[in-house]
């Protein structure tokens, strides 16, 4: 046969052993199912500042022409012959410490009381009562108090009004007060624990927290936050205000996207009486950058480089990465003077410096080291793996930046109610850990500031 007939061939035969494909052993894509870290919970500590003023204010609004006690009835109370009606006749004023309270009640009174053979009389008087209460908040939520009738004084002297005139019977009135103030006192303590609870406002509390709340409309950033407990700190006054401490135990979360699922916890605990709480709050959550983000970063910087090592060179045609336990794993593909698949592999760390996620121990998977060191060594001399490692970087700065910003404004000024209104400043966010995840690499994210709840107009 001519040699010039062969040529084609021999060309032929020579481009097919250099465009023959060899891979690397492919590492398995596997994740540690069952062993995740449990979430952390985070500690809210909210302090409640309640003006005294304020209260007083809203107390007198509401009692304002209203009976603080009404008879008309003679049979009543186990036929006592006894009519009475009490208004307040001028502002009430409170002075508390601690756990206790003091309070002048300044009343109208009009007393009728039923005489022999259908007969009756009346009695007018004005005086205020000086009483003081004590108070505990049970680990039920309800309220328990102690009060006494410390003194009262007359501001206008009880006068009896008969057929021949009136007649001051402060003496006897006097009298019957002093008798009167040990059932005064339970009477009013039993008012307190059959009327006022705190649970149903607690409850309402306990489940609005619970809703996911929009951080970012534009980024669809969500926060979820789920109480696991709460606490409370003894009463005390300052500066004319009733302060005392909240804390909340909780678990969050942060996520991108759609409205996440509500996550509830119907359950309200028993209150955990605290000596103290700190005044810092602490919040834990957590967000993922998806292996689909990595791969686009990485690939921006890697896909179409093309590596030397003397006469032979390779060029990087394409990047995949997923997760291998606790690991990355960098799928390379590579044309030229080798071609197929290589692999990297190595765990990612959080540079808190620079605000970004490296792999700063990316090397060739242990099975591709082998397979490499027998056909194609030269590659081990070239910069491949270090161009690898700088292309394995994925900035979080601006992701925390725009986390922080949104956090701040909701916190900002936040009206939880009506009267009832959240002041809070985010100190920082930082990455605490990163993990990695069948989505991606899970970055734990530590947020750190104050709150603070001030009460007005209740």
């Amino acid at each position: 046969m001519n040699f010039l007939r062969l040529l084609p061939i021999m060309c032929l035969f020579a481009f097919c052993k250099t465009t023959k494909t060899t891979d690397a052993p492919k590492p398995a894509e596997q994740y540690n199912v069952g062993t995740d870290i449990p979430a952390v919970p985070s500690t809210l500590t909210i302090p409640v500042h309640l003006s005294v003023d304020e209260l007083v204010r809203s107390l007198n609004t509401r009692l304002s022409g209203k009976a603080l006690f009404e008879d008309y009835s003679f049979d009543d109370n186990n036929h006592d012959g006894l009519m009475m009606n009490a208004w307040k006749s001028q502002d009430i004023s409170l002075f508390f410490s601690g756990n206790t309270v003091k309070y002048r009640v300044p009343v109208k009174l009009w007393i009728k009381k039923e005489l022999i053979f259908g007969a009756a009389a009346e009695a007018e008087a004005e005086l205020a009562l000086n009483l003081k209460t004590s108070f505990t908040i049970n680990a039920d939520w309800s309220l328990s108090t102690q009060t006494e009738v410390e003194y009262h004084e007359w501001l206008r002297n009880p006068v009896l009004k008969t057929g021949i005139g009136d007649i001051s019977v402060e003496t006897i009135a006097n009298l019957a007060l002093n008798k009167s103030k040990k059932t005064l006192s339970k009477t009013l303590d039993q008012y307190v624990s059959q009327q006022i609870s705190l649970k149903p406002y607690v409850q309402q509390a306990w489940e609005a927290i619970q809703q996911p709340v929009l951080l970012d409309e534009t980024y669809r950033m969500w926060s979820k936050t789920t109480p696991l407990s709460i606490g409370i700190t003894p009463l005390t006054t300052y500066n004319n205000a009733l302060s005392t401490k909240i804390a909340v135990e909780c678990l969050n979360d942060v996520s991108f996207g759609e409205k996440p699922v509500f996550r509830e916890n119907s359950s309200v605990p028993n209150l955990t009486l605290l000596q103290d709480a700190p005044d810092d709050f602490q919040m834990r959550f957590a967000t993922d950058v998806p292996f689909a983000e990595a791969e686009r970063l990485a690939k921006n910087m890697m896909v179409g480089q093309v590596f030397e090592s003397g006469k032979k060179k390779v060029k990087i045609e394409d990047l995949a990465l997923w997760g291998n336990n606790d690991r990355v794993v960098v799928n390379s593909k590579l044309s030229g003077s080798f071609n197929g698949n290589i692999y990297f592999i190595g765990r990612p760390a959080f540079n808190a410096e620079k605000n970004q996620i490296e792999v700063k121990d990316l090397d060739f998977h242990v099975d591709t080291r082998n397979m490499l060191m027998r056909s194609a060594s030269w590659i081990f001399q070239g910069t491949i793996k270090r161009k690898m490692m700088q292309s394995m970087v994925f900035p979080l700065e601006s992701q925390i930046t725009e986390l922080k910003s949104s956090v701040q404004q909701t916190l900002y000024n936040y009206e939880i109610q009506p009267g009832i209104t959240l002041h809070g400043v985010l100190d920082s966010v930082a990455v605490q850990d990163t993990r990695v995840t069948p989505t991606g690499i899970r970055v734990d994210l530590l947020s750190v500031g104050k709150v603070d709840v001030d009460v007005k107009g209740l």
